[in-house]
């Protein structure tokens, strides 16, 4: 990483810690909502490294959520020993499952997720354990000590923590041997596997990394969200998750979920005044930016600033020597 990366995560650092003492509350309950919108795009950039885009996403999400919800009401544990909990129900789970699809191919998985995100929608809503189609009711907030997480800003902080936690994670994978091994497969299948890299068990790595982050972000959902309901972790979940990386940008496997997610929840938010025309807007919004930036907000940003750098180096090297100097 560059110095000039550095100094503009530390910027960007900053400005999410102040962020709460700078807008107002309803909006800082959208960044909540972004930042678990976030990670849940986050694990969709990642699986699209390895050649698997999911539409199991908010399956796993319900898996974490659920957990941690039954378990704080049912039995009165702390929410930070539900954590580690949910996310191992969600990678063993999802084992069970990725052991018989990843082997059988792209199409499989697809197919595989969903039926596993209708399944487990069912699964939550029609079983009375699990509270039926209205939810396990009221989610306790979750307590450090005998401090309890109830304002927004708080609420906001513990998810940040999350999302920095989800980021520096997968940016260690991006930069490793496993890496480079997910890069490869993306870029090609035989190729990748004819060099020695076995495939299914990156490709399964990939994907359970995933599920335990997944649950994180549905944990840290039922911690701020006053109910956790089926409805909420529908198909069409899965769906807008991926449309939080097309629009961020396809190659931008951290920063493109991110400012995806940022704008896709603030355009439905912003536009409550006109209701029942929001998803006709929202989607004719999301038409039109896949047409006219088709490598997303970052591709847009980064053929800008590649054509502003190649005039400024084309302008230096037809220059005189002293113009170019100053």
């Amino acid at each position: 990483m560059s110095k000039a990366q550095k100094i503009a995560l530390g910027v960007l650092l900053i400005v999410a810690v102040a962020l709460p003492w700078l807008v107002s509350s309803y909006t800082l309950q959208i960044l909540i909502q972004t930042i678990t919108f976030s990670m849940l795009g986050l694990a969709f950039a990642s699986t699209l490294k390895v050649g698997l885009p999911r539409f199991d996403i908010a399956a796993w999400w319900a898996v974490g959520a659920y957990t941690t919800a039954l378990l704080m009401k049912k039995t009165d544990m702390s929410f930070w020993l539900t954590l580690p909990i949910g996310a191992v129900t969600a990678v063993l789970v999802g084992w069970l499952i990725f052991m018989i699809a990843i082997p059988r191919g792209m199409m499989v998985f697809l197919l595989f997720g969903m039926v596993t995100a209708m399944a487990i929608q069912q699964l939550f809503g029609s079983v009375d354990f699990f509270g039926g189609w209205g939810g396990p009711g009221l989610v306790p907030r979750p307590t450090i000590f005998s401090h309890r997480f109830v304002s927004k800003p708080e609420l906001y902080y513990l998810g940040l923590v999350f999302l920095i936690l989800n980021i520096i994670v997968n940016y260690r994978f991006f930069n490793s041997k496993i890496g480079r091994a997910w890069n490869a497969i993306g870029s090609s299948l035989r190729l990748a596997d004819s060099i020695g890299v076995d495939v299914v068990r990156y490709r399964m790595a990939n994907v359970l990394i995933g599920n335990f982050f997944l649950a994180l972000a549905g944990s840290y959902f039922a911690a701020y969200s006053p109910t956790v309901m089926p409805a909420t972790f529908s198909f069409g979940s899965s769906i807008y998750v991926m449309m939080y990386v097309i629009v961020g940008g396809l190659f931008h496997s951290l920063a493109g979920p991110i400012i995806g997610a940022l704008v896709i929840t603030f355009i439905p938010e912003y536009l409550r005044m006109a209701r029942e025309y929001e998803p006709i807007i929202t989607s004719a919004a999301i038409i039109v930016m896949i047409i006219f930036m088709p490598m997303g907000i970052l591709g847009l940003i980064d053929g800008r600033v590649k054509r502003l750098l190649s005039r400024m180096g084309h302008v230096g090297a037809e220059g005189s020597p002293k113009r170019a100097a100053i």
